[in-house]
């Protein structure tokens, strides 16, 4: 396996390289159980999901077996309580085994509130031949937000597999994820980035990335964000769509003219600015569009349209 690339649901069909091998002790195993700790949030709990079935996809259960699947809702303000651990123990069927299961929701518990966690799952949790409630595999995914807290675990974080353009994104605040089509998205809120891939596959396009600039949407961030797009070659042209709410999209145009200026872009932009002091903007992008290599326009649809036509033309 080492050397060799590792294909999965969760790589894609490209895969990534195995560089490293873990190898645990064989297990007895007797059952195959689910559990996992995250947050509820329309409950604004932490909450315990849990069920007979281990060792498959707990969605799959959800869905042909739902009544399998139980959920123990935590009150954050309380804390565990004693009685439901029990309860838990019996619909896992290990209510023989109830002090380790106890004991092991308690120490999950702990860790989550500790680590700052958003999640825990155990896939599957086992019982042993021998009589020993075990986590035989478990995932665990700590909130990136708290990672100044928890500094001893950010700096085992394992970067070497990560996208190259993912990496540097992240290190300006960016949200970016590359997805591989002709046509690079930058959009400030994720929720109208969202709309923008799906307009754009609308109209025959397809997006090259989600990147959501969010507050970053001028300055260094900005440029950063313009470079990824430009040097990708599977770009073909760019959609700045931007809603400048505190924002403002003079600002925004000011450093895009900067960027533009420093770096020659050689990639066609099609600018869509709207919001605060979006006249403003157009006003300093007038008469410019030809030097900039920019197709301005205010209206959404019409913008989505154009860059899906120009990336078509240049491909």
């Amino acid at each position: 396996m080492l050397g060799n690339s590792l294909v999965t649901k969760q790589t894609g069909e490209e895969g990534l390289p195995c560089n490293s091998i873990y190898i645990v002790e064989k297990i007895g195993i007797e059952k195959e159980l689910y559990l996992s700790l995250t947050l509820d949030r329309a409950a604004a709990s932490p909450t315990f999901i849990y069920s007979k079935h281990g060792g498959m996809s707990i969605e799959d259960v959800a869905h042909d077996t739902p009544e399998a699947v139980h959920k123990l809702r935590v009150n954050p303000l309380k804390g565990l309580d004693n009685a439901d651990l029990k309860m838990a123990a019996k619909q896992l069927g290990l209510e023989d085994y109830e002090d380790q299961v106890v004991g092991l929701f308690e120490k999950l518990y702990a860790v989550f509130n500790e680590r700052d966690c958003d999640m825990i799952e155990v896939n599957p949790l086992v019982l042993t031949k021998e009589g020993v409630v075990m986590c035989a595999d478990s995932k665990i995914v700590i909130d990136s937000n708290a990672l100044y807290r928890q500094k001893e675990l950010a700096v085992q974080e394992d970067k070497t597999q990560d996208n190259a353009k993912e990496a540097e994104a992240k290190e300006y605040d960016l949200n970016y994820i590359h997805i591989g089509g002709s046509i690079g998205c930058l959009v400030n809120g994720a929720g109208l980035a969202m709309s923008t891939m799906d307009i754009i596959n609308m109209y025959g396009g397809s997006p090259a990335n989600f990147l959501d600039v969010g507050g970053s949407a001028e300055g260094e961030a900005l440029t950063v964000a313009m470079k990824l797009l430009n040097e990708d070659p599977e770009v073909k042209a760019i959609f700045v769509n931007i809603f400048g709410g505190i924002l403002r999209c003079d600002r925004l145009a000011a450093s895009i003219i900067e960027a533009n200026t420093a770096h020659k872009f050689t990639k066609p932009i099609v600018l869509r600015l709207k919001g605060t002091n979006s006249d403003i903007a157009k006003t300093m992008i007038a008469g410019r569009e030809k030097e900039l290599n920019i197709y301005y326009n205010e209206d959404f649809d019409q913008a989505a349209q154009l860059v899906c036509k120009v990336a078509s033309d240049l491909a």
